[in-house]
């Protein structure tokens, strides 16, 4: 095979994959919009929840569960705290006067 060869196949296999996601893309667009169409309602306050959800369902929407709600008995638990070393390094004091005797400057030498 050619490199001429394997470049189209490979620009051709890209192209294909393009379009599949471009399709996908297209698809869930559509779903996205049918459903913000079937909530505004419920958002806007215009129907009641239970009417709304009826209404769903008789068109065919599943719903997911919702988790259950935590109860008013339990408090939260706080995160437990990790000990973390410090990232900060440990600095030695600095002699002010260096090597030369205290009280004595370099000019009074």
């Amino acid at each position: 095979m050619t490199t001429d060869a394997k470049t189209d196949s490979l620009v051709t296999a890209i192209e294909r994959r393009l379009t599949d996601i471009s399709e996908q893309q297209h698809a869930l667009a559509v779903e996205k919009a049918r459903l913000l169409d079937q909530l505004t309602p419920l958002r806007l306050g215009i129907l009641a929840p239970d009417t709304a959800v009826a209404q769903l369902k008789a068109k065919g929407v599943k719903l997911r569960p919702l988790p259950p709600a935590p109860s008013a008995d339990q408090r939260p638990r706080p995160a437990p705290l990790k000990a973390v070393a410090s990232i900060r390094p440990t600095t030695l004091p600095l002699a002010l006067a260096g090597p030369q005797s205290p009280g004595k400057t370099k000019a009074a030498l």
